[in-house]
């Protein structure tokens, strides 16, 4: 159930106890909002651990999409010392080759460089998010 979900009923459920109109007295009207309050401690605990869950799912997410860039660098590393062995092996490999390399590293240097900045931007977003549902 999502938390507007929640909301909603928590809000029905009030507006029931506030229409009953109880004949057995002030106390009885109290013990039904201590247990309303009470629900609505836990759920807003239960919330807040979802939540925690979410964050460090995120956490563990951008960890392993870090260790996979780092990866990445290591194959475009190794591609580079190929590429440059073969080349100093042989000199009649045609600039055109060259070129077309430098062009696609460039091109995979910006989509890095292009998801590094995304997820920064979705970090800060998320612990925005996070921060006003807490306040």
């Amino acid at each position: 159930m999502d938390v507007q979900a929640e909301i909603l009923d928590l809000k029905l459920r009030v507006d029931g106890l506030e229409m009953s109109g109880r004949p057995d007295g002030p106390a009885s009207a109290a013990g039904g909002e201590h247990h309303l309050l009470h629900e609505i401690n836990d759920r807003t605990k239960r919330l807040a651990a979802e939540l925690a869950v979410l964050k460090a799912e995120l956490a563990a997410a951008r960890i392993e999409t870090n260790e996979q860039f780092g990866a990445v660098d290591v194959e475009i590393a190794a591609i580079r010392r190929e590429v440059h062995a073969r080349l100093a092996a042989e000199d009649a490999v045609p600039t055109q080759v060259a070129d077309e390399f430098a062009t696609v590293r460039s091109d995979i240097a910006q989509e890095f460089t292009s998801v590094q900045s995304e997820l920064r931007d979705l970090s800060i977003k998320i612990d925005r998010l996070l921060k006003q549902d807490y306040l």
